[in-house]
């Protein structure tokens, strides 16, 4: 169970396949019939769940309180990309794909395809420094392959929920694969609970990630006596990572591979062996 939090891969992958198969339960309890409501509206429901699901994936992930903000966003664009790529794929790419000789499969490839970027563009507002470009395409990979693996299952909840866990994998593994530098955060739970230490990493890059207890930090920590909500803040400066303690409003340099404490969690820079840190 430690290995699966602490591996974003995993997680993403789980929390991908919970929202296709609620998109697949909604969609029966709709009642919906038709083409148009297969593929528009399905599709519209596909990523508004998967897309959902992976935000509030991210947030459990950096151990914050829901956030309701960025779930609502996330299911705003994620629903939306879904229906555009719904409408796309049955009136353009199925008359397309029908006048070179293909099956209304390939036009269900390309709306599965523009919904899994519309899911990529969602998640990358809600985990710091995704780039959008990145988790774009990652999600537009994510829905091709995933409409493809789809085709093997028995049920259209199987089919959904395989297509969810490879969009949320294919986003998580591209934001590690592509990042530079990045902080490994180990938690150590602090007082009476059953949760358990843990490791996480956080991508560096154009946007300083806070730590502290308040609902807006990118990473939620225990509280500290005689500290405010925010704890710390580390950036990419000129090249270098740079710590500034929100307690002493102190500001110092942190090498790779240097570790620094806050609250219950130990913090440890990290980068690509074969990669400077980008400026």
């Amino acid at each position: 169970m430690k290995r699966f939090l602490s591996d974003k891969r995993a997680y993403f992958a789980a929390f991908g396949a919970v929202g296709g198969l609620l998109s697949a339960v909604m969609y029966g309890l709709a009642g919906l019939d038709g083409a148009f409501a297969s593929w528009v509206v399905g599709t519209g429901f596909d990523g508004l769940f998967i897309a959902a699901l992976l935000a509030f994936g991210q947030i459990r992930y950096v151990g914050k309180s829901f956030d309701w903000r960025a779930f609502r966003k996330a299911m705003l664009i994620g629903g939306l990309g879904g229906l555009v790529g719904g409408f796309v794929a049955i009136y353009a790419g199925l008359p397309i794909a029908q006048a070179f000789g293909g099956e209304s499969d390939a036009g269900r490839f390309l709306g599965w395809t523009l919904g899994g970027v519309a899911v990529g563009f969602a998640v990358s507002k809600v985990v710091p420094n995704l780039k959008l470009k990145i988790a774009c395409l990652a999600g537009a990979v994510g829905g091709f392959v995933g409409c493809g693996l789809m085709y093997l299952m028995s049920t259209l909840a199987a089919g959904t929920a395989t297509t969810g866990a490879v969009i949320g994998s294919a986003i998580a593994y591209a934001e590690t694969t592509f990042r530079q530098a990045w902080l490994e955060v180990t938690i150590r739970p602090k007082g009476l609970t059953l949760e358990k230490e843990r490791t996480i990493t956080v991508t560096l890059g154009d946007r300083p990630v806070l730590f502290g207890c308040a609902g807006n930090a990118d990473v939620k920590l225990a509280e500290m006596a005689g500290a405010k909500a925010h704890f710390a803040k580390v950036s990419l400066s000129g090249g270098k990572v740079m710590l500034l303690d929100m307690t002493t409003e102190k500001v110092r340099e942190i090498a790779i591979d240097e570790g620094f404490d806050v609250s219950n969690a130990r913090v440890v820079v990290r980068s690509k062996p074969t990669s400077a840190v980008p400026a």
